[in-house]
């Protein structure tokens, strides 16, 4: 998929945009959070890196990034992204700050991209992937209809399908 259109999805207390540059410091304050990696790849961990990982992410093709943010202060909240989307088997990444955590903030960005990647993308399936022991990323992808559909003792597969 090449060009897609950038948008903005605000739903209750979330509010979803591009990255921007200006956020780079907390991606560097995310990536150094023990419980982000913990449970995810790599996040850059200097402000160099973390610039050129934002401009390269506010780029649409093949992929589209969401920053999610606190709809009333526009705090930045973490991000929500779905990778692949030139193959087969497109993949949902959501990562929160620590402070969204508990707020509905990973599971109203991870539904609300499902939908509009279903919709206006026209995304057929997506896919959410998950260390075994990540209960919380299995919450969200149960309460986002992403049906469990493979469990070994490392690794949680999750399929969504419109």
């Amino acid at each position: 998929m090449v060009g897609i259109e950038h948008t903005e999805i605000t739903a209750g207390l979330w509010h979803l945009r591009v990255p921007r540059v200006t956020e780079a410091g907390e991606v560097v304050a995310l990536a150094g959070d023990g419980e982000t990696a913990r449970w995810s790849a790599a996040l850059p961990k200097d402000e160099e890196g973390a610039v050129a990982w934002l401009v390269e992410r506010a780029v649409w093709e093949g992929q589209v990034t969401f920053s999610i943010l606190e709809s009333v202060t526009e705090r930045w909240a973490g991000h929500v992204s779905v990778d692949g989307l030139d193959t087969a088997d497109p993949v949902v990444v959501c990562r929160v700050a620590p402070w969204a955590r508990g707020r509905s903030a990973a599971t109203t960005a991870v539904r609300c991209v499902t939908g509009w990647a279903s919709a206006v993308l026209d995304v057929p399936r997506l896919t959410l992937a998950h260390a075994a022991d990540d209960v919380a990323a299995c919450r969200v992808a149960a309460k986002c209809g992403y049906a469990l559909t493979s469990a070994t003792p490392s690794t949680h597969l999750h399929i969504h399908t419109p």
